[in-house]
């Protein structure tokens, strides 16, 4: 620390100025860029899921289970435009295909599960057309379209919560590259004040022959 008051050659005082105008225009035009990319991916973010029209329910028209959803009554009426409304919607998406399991006969049940259960049932309709019991193919076909029908009901959440949670990802992406080019603008700044920090100090005077 003791050198800091020494006055620097020309020739070093020159490549110091240089350092810092290079960090900082470096620094400058890098979080510049950033700012600008985040922005870009939130904006596209925002008009892709302002695109589907989808609105959260008023509150008072939420349920005792949706209301226990993080984020679900802040979100109460409003269109899902941001990553973090995708992530709160994906909950309720989740919440709602337990239910419908839960309401079919099969909780806990996913769309690969599924696939057993319909396997056997179409079995049961086969056996049935193939001894005549009408009564027992109706059954069958009854339980085999409830569960094709819960298992694509399952297979068309699954790709939407997919689909949101990349929304929320990708939106949390934007927010660090954000705060990062934040981040390098006010490291320009700080290389600008020491250039002319350095600038202002000036130099020793050329030594005389």
């Amino acid at each position: 620390m003791k050198f800091l008051n020494h006055r620097l050659s020309a020739a070093m005082w020159a490549r110091v100025l240089l350092l810092w105008v290079t960090l900082a225009v470096g620094a400058l035009v890098i979080g510049g860029i950033a700012i600008g990319l985040g922005q870009f991916v939130q904006d596209n973010i925002q008009n892709e899921l302002a695109a589907q029209q989808i609105s959260f329910a008023p509150e008072e028209r939420l349920s005792d289970e949706e209301r226990q959803i993080p984020g679900m009554v802040e979100n109460a009426g409003q269109a899902l435009t941001t990553g973090n409304q995708a992530r709160v919607y994906s909950d309720l998406i989740a919440l709602h295909t337990q239910q419908s399991t839960e309401q079919a006969g099969y909780p806990g049940a996913t769309y690969a599960t599924l696939g057993g259960i319909q396997r056997e049932l179409r079995a049961a309709v086969t056996a049935a057309t193939e001894a005549g019991n009408a009564e027992a193919l109706e059954q069958a076909q009854t339980d085999l379209t409830a569960v094709t029908n819960l298992r694509n009901t399952l297979l068309t959440a699954s790709n939407l919560r997919g689909n949101l949670f990349s929304a929320y990802g990708w939106g949390n992406v934007a927010t660090g590259v954000t705060a990062a080019g934040a981040f390098m603008l006010a490291l320009a700044v700080g290389f600008f004040v020491l250039f002319i920090y350095e600038w202002r100090r000036g130099h020793l005077a050329p030594t005389e022959a």
